[in-house]
């Protein structure tokens, strides 16, 4: 019996001293590995500079775009020579650029330029390019070349012919894009307020400072938005220009959507010419725009104008337009323009042509 419990002693402590060794390297190893775990630890800042980093990238947005918008062209004047070419209805290509500074300001970048297809398909003069700040609260102001404030108050309703001289009245007095223009823009509600000052003296000036004077043009446009209803009023000042004359501008612009088919807008604008002479001049235009869509992505442009400058050589006309969306980025269309000057000729124009858009993200 005693020996028995003998051995059943050195059994228990045998086991004892075997399970001694594996706790107490476990245990150690434990604690050993706790400072690979702060070292871990101590690199995280490394990953926080990294992620604070990336808003520098996703808060600009940039993008190039285009437009292609070639035609064929067949002009047939009245009791002289008809001719046939390829014409361009201002091609074009662009990049515009958005960084968001803060929730409610943001910095703005835009250029865009003229793709002369009607001759060797080169890059031509500059449409836009400009830089600009946008607050959501105070508006916008941008600097370089733009459109004019008049134009976007009172004729931009009716520019929607595919043709570059619309709107065919207006085209022949008012301003588009200004070069050297300073543009303030704020819309409260559906009340719009659109100014420009154009200063294009002779430091950096292009034309070699015939425009010497601190402020050459200055406008303001005020229009109102309510339901299918638009209508806006400006006035623009041109300083003296080349042909030594001082031009002031009213125009009215107005528009309505009946349906989501029928579309109508006009453009009047009231011009005074004051010439160094003492004389006077007092041209006027008109148009009218009316857009119709139908089944099948057609849609028909139709069109009247008139252009009044004052010294008994009116021009009046009229134009239509056949368009098929064969895609969202591509159209075909038909154009028909009449033109009749009272001393010139009488203008039949015939297009058939191709429109494509495209727009895509870089980053």
């Amino acid at each position: 019996m005693n020996y028995l419990i003998k051995r059943v002693l050195m059994i228990c402590l045998l086991a004892s001293g075997m399970l001694a060794v594996p706790l107490s390297a476990f245990a150690g190893g434990g604690e050993a590995e706790e400072p690979m775990a702060e070292e871990a630890m101590a690199e995280e800042p490394m990953a926080e500079e990294a992620v604070a980093e990336e808003p520098m990238v996703k808060d600009t947005d940039v993008s190039i775009y285009g437009r292609f918008w070639p035609r064929v062209t067949y002009n047939d004047v009245d009791g002289g020579d008809s001719s046939t070419d390829i014409t361009d209805a201002l091609s074009r290509v662009g990049i515009k650029a958005n960084t968001q500074i803060t929730e409610t300001l943001s910095a703005v970048l835009h250029g865009e330029w003229d793709v002369d297809i009607e001759k060797n398909g080169n890059f031509g003069d500059a449409r836009q390019a400009y830089v600009g700040l946008r607050s959501e609260d105070l508006g916008m102001v941008a600097i370089g070349k733009q459109w004019d404030p008049y134009f976007n108050t009172v004729a931009e309703v009716t520019d929607i012919f595919y043709h570059r001289a619309s709107p065919f009245g207006y085209d022949q007095q008012g301003p588009f894009r200004s070069t050297n223009l300073v543009t303030y823009a704020n819309g409260f509600g559906g009340l719009n307020v659109n100014a420009g000052m154009q200063v294009d003296g002779t430091s950096g000036s292009s034309d070699g400072g015939t425009h010497s004077d601190n402020v050459d043009a200055a406008s303001v446009g005020v229009s109102l938005s309510s339901g299918p209803v638009y209508i806006g009023v400006s006035y623009l000042r041109q300083n003296q220009d080349d042909n030594n004359r001082d031009r002031n501008f009213f125009g009215v612009g107005s528009s309505l959507n009946v349906n989501d088919d029928i579309y109508l807008a006009v453009t009047y604008q009231y011009i005074t010419d004051e010439y160094d002479d003492g004389s006077e001049l007092n041209p006027y235009t008109l148009d009218v725009a009316t857009s119709f869509s139908f089944a099948h992505g057609v849609t028909a442009l139709a069109g009247f104008f008139m252009s009044d400058p004052d010294n008994g050589n009116e021009l009046i006309g009229g134009n239509l337009t056949l368009i098929k969306e064969v895609h969202p980025a591509l159209d075909v269309f038909a154009e028909w323009v009449l033109t009749d000057e009272d001393q010139g000729d009488s203008i039949n124009t015939f297009s058939l042509g191709f429109r494509y858009d495209f727009d895509v993200a870089i980053f």
